[in-house]
């Protein structure tokens, strides 16, 4: 029997209310909504005489500010919205540091004219130092470039420790906005009531690289939106956000949140790039993929969950979903906007799904008498579970959000909202098993995640954006914060632990800002986080000359997560790189062409055909490669073929004449090992094959796809619908299976296998309606089996056919799986 060497491998989101929409844009970037101010005078802070000298730290070259040493005076720096500006003795270095005092609101700090000065798809270096003696343990302050009406501000903030001169340093690309300032100034955050004096020092902006040349792309498609050899985004051909994990037959499935939909149904330019946000009042389904490897990642397409066609047609939207695998059943949660949250239950990760309850759990099956007495207090979004099953079966439900709840006097938040709660389900999965428990996490937004490792109970979730950060006890804004705990219901604030991921704009730069979603899982003995980013809306935006904007159309992502010692969580760096292979791919069986480490120009389509490789969804979930155009591909990573491959076949529809695959090792560009002609009947389904030859070893994979000469470039090549390589020592062999009527009413299988080798060999059939033993075949003969479906109508499928020889004194045995069609007596 042939083995198989496996080595490790280097190498919201939604529209819950207007006032959810608006909080998400004014705490990623922007200050709107406030009137045009006319700027008084600018009047420069004097120089009191009692202050001494000290040396100084030399300028910096190229500064786009004013001296911000205020070596001797303040020139350049002015106050234009209130505040007093003065030099003080009390020093980040050198002799002065700029004090404001008297401040009368969120913006009145100091000011320098920033007008014209910065180019758009540059990047620059922002740096400064800051120091407050008055308020909160920790204060955020922002460092913001406004218009001259104030309205459309960029916000970068940093957290400070009160009495201590604190660093900011921060590092972006221009866009729009930043060319469009007027003004750069230093403040508290607006709305925050945070008016202490305090002083900065040591200011400076430097462009640090020029912008890149115009763009040479005019379309979408042709945008690398995963650079080949990073594993982050997770695809590059599709968006999707709130990302949530299922483990199910030793294969990890990511859930997320379909914002392809909204992309789809939202405005875009001519070239595609989107102009309107994302605004989620679109999305009606969940994506689905799926990977043993982590790197190399099976789309199965999406569920159809709310409205018409859904598994729940009385549902607006589905979003944030959460999903668990309990006595072989797959139990999905998900949100219906902000209003509640509902399952269904599929027998596979693909379903087929049904609505066990016919309405949301929460809050339609909560108690009457817990909702009349407040249970759920206004402005408490239902919204984003997650489901937990503990080691005794128990399971609990998590759900709720939002910054602030409550009626006055009794309102409550940004610091401690207890907007979210937990309950215990039945064993049903369904039904709820007591009231809802409340939790109190600091800061709390959204994105409840419940994981346990090493007997300890992780609780994380999204921070707010309006939270005073203070170590140790409230999170930065926009983070991933988490609760320690030794019950899964105790989450009083005293659980409160630290942050284990920050923004993703902190990661990733321009158009990354926003709301945060995770979930935190173990794998074949790893343990990872995976979370949305902006990249692929980022990619798009930065090839097309308009870097930074990406309406917030999220990609998922996942990075490694490790541990301190003393159990609590090292901050997660968010990458591009992503995590490494876990296992080698093994290419000798069928395996689906949506199959995909990396891909340029491709898309996927729902397959009529049930999976091949992946019978247990129950006919559901099998994609193709659609919009195939010349010089596309499909890449497959870490592909180990050992002591080499003799053949290579696809399952393929032509739509043109004349195009071809060729299979390539390592890159785009790398040796051809094989092509494959893309032959027969236009519009049908086929299967054709090619000789390999050199692919031994581990590589890459490509399929590049090729049309004829003179063929347009734009030009839809074919479909294809599965891959399968055969080893060099397999055995060659070919099976053909007709369908005939027995008697006018049932269905009759034929299969004819061909032994294309030089050994004799013994061949068995398998298929849901039976097994036939063939016997011994000679080299070069053929035999065939008759198998009585006894249906008069079938639909596609699969069956299997085994061959088994002895080569050079050792048994080799060779399973192929052969896709059937549908077929009907009627």
């Amino acid at each position: 029997m042939r083995s198989r060497h496996i080595r490790p491998r280097g190498r919201r989101r939604r529209a819950a209310a207007a006032l959810c929409i608006a909080t998400l844009i004014a705490s990623s970037v922007t200050l709107a909504g406030q009137v045009a101010y006319a700027a008084p005078e600018a009047v420069a802070a004097p120089v009191p005489a009692e202050l001494g000298t000290a040396p100084e730290p030399p300028a910096v070259p190229a500064s786009l500010l004013p001296d911000g040493r205020f070596v001797e005076d303040a020139s350049g720096w002015t106050s234009q919205r209130g505040g007093t500006l003065a030099l003080s003795g009390d020093a980040a270095s050198g002799a002065h540091s700029l004090s404001v005092t008297n401040r009368e609101n969120t913006q009145s700090g100091l000011f320098a004219d920033v007008a014209g000065k910065l180019e758009l798809g540059a990047t620059y270096r922002m740096t400064g130092k800051l120091k407050y003696d008055e308020g909160a343990a920790a204060q955020q302050f922002n460092f913001t470039f406004c218009p001259s009406n104030f309205n459309g501000c960029v916000d970068y903030g940093n957290s400070f420790t009160k009495g201590q001169w604190g660093t900011f340093t921060r590092e972006f690309t221009a866009e729009d906005r930043h060319v469009a300032a007027s003004w750069f100034f230093v403040e508290t955050p607006w709305g925050s009531s945070a008016l202490q004096d305090f002083k900065v020092d040591e200011l400076s902006l430097v462009k640090i690289a020029d912008a890149p040349e115009a763009p040479a792309y005019t379309n979408l498609e042709s945008v690398q939106t995963k650079p080949i050899g990073d594993h982050n985004p997770l695809v590059g051909h599709k968006f999707g956000a709130d990302p949530h994990h299922l483990i199910y037959n030793g294969r990890l499935y990511i859930y997320s949140t379909d914002d392809t939909q909204q992309y789809e149904a939202n405005s875009k330019d001519a070239n595609g790039l989107p102009t309107q946000p994302n605004g989620y009042g679109a999305i009606t389904r969940l994506n689905v993929m799926s990977t043993s490897d982590m790197v190399n990642w099976v789309d199965h397409g999406s569920v159809p969950v709310a409205r018409e066609g859904g598994a729940a047609p009385w549902a607006r939207n589905s979003w944030a979903p959460a999903a668990i695998e309990k006595d072989g059943k797959v139990y999905l949660y998900f949100c219906d906007s902000g209003t509640g949250t509902a399952v269904v239950v599929g027998g596979s990760p693909l379903g087929p799904w049904t609505d066990p309850v016919g309405k949301k759990i929460i809050p339609d099956t909560v108690s009457p008498e817990y909702i009349a007495n407040g249970g759920f207090p206004a402005g408490m979004w239902l919204f984003d579970p997650e489901v937990f099953i503990d080691d005794d079966g128990q399971g609990y439900l998590y759900f709720g959000g939002n910054s602030v709840i409550g009626t006055s006097p009794n309102q409550q938040g940004p610091q401690n909202p207890k907007s979210t709660r937990v309950a215990k389900l039945e064993d049903d999965m369904v039904t709820l098993a007591g009231d809802p428990v409340e939790i109190d996490a600091p800061g709390i937004f959204e994105a409840s995640s419940m994981f346990k490792h090493d007997g300890r109970y992780y609780y994380s979730y999204s921070s707010n954006f309006q939270v005073t950060p203070e170590p140790g006890k409230y999170p930065e804004r926009g983070a991933i914060a988490y609760m320690m705990t030794d019950d899964p219901m105790d989450l009083s604030s005293a659980k409160y632990a630290g942050v284990a991921f920050q923004n993703p704009a902190v990661h990733f730069g321009a158009g990354n800002g926003g709301n945060n979603h995770s979930d935190m899982f173990t794998f074949k003995g790893e343990t990872y986080l995976t979370y949305h980013a902006q990249t692929r809306g980022a990619a798009w935006a930065a090839a097309l000359g308009t870097p930074g904007a990406t309406q917030g159309y999220r990609s998922v992502h996942i990075d490694k997560l490790e541990f301190n010692e003393d159990g609590t969580i090292k901050p997660v760096q968010g990458t591009r790189a992503g995590v490494d292979q876990v296992e080698s791919f093994d290419p000798y069986r069928t395996f689906e062409a949506e199959t995909l480490a990396w891909q340029l120009g491709i898309s996927t389509e729902q397959a009529d055909a049930p999976s091949v490789e992946f019978p247990e969804h129950n006919g559901g979930g099998n994609m193709l490669l659609a919009d195939v155009n010349e010089g596309d591909f499909a890449a497959v990573a870490g592909v180990d073929f050992g002591d080499g491959a003799k053949t290579v076949s696809a399952r393929v529809k032509p739509l043109v004449e004349g195009a071809s695959v060729q299979v390539r090792l390592d890159d785009v560009d790398g040796q051809v090992v094989a092509e494959i002609p893309v032959d027969g009947t236009l519009g049908e389904w086929t299967t054709v094959e090619a000789p390999v030859t050199g692919a031994t070893g581990e590589h890459d994979v490509f399929f590049v796809f090729a049309g004829a000469d003179g063929a347009a470039a734009d030009a839809d090549l074919l479909e294809v619908d599965n891959w399968a390589f055969a080893a060099d020592d397999a055995l060659a062999f070919s099976v053909e299976v007709l369908d005939r009527c027995l008697a006018g009413k049932q269905i009759m299988q034929t299969v004819r296998v061909v032994n294309e080798d030089d050994v004799a060999a013994t061949f068995v059939v398998e298929s849901p309606f039976g097994r036939r033993e063939l016997g011994a075949v000679d080299p070069g003969a053929a035999r065939s089996a008759a198998i009585n479906t006894r249906h008069s109508q079938v639909d596609a499928g699969s069956l299997t056919v085994t061959a088994t020889a002895t080569v050079d004194g050792e048994q080799v045995e060779v399973q192929r799986d052969i896709p059937t069609e549908a077929a009907s007596c009627g």
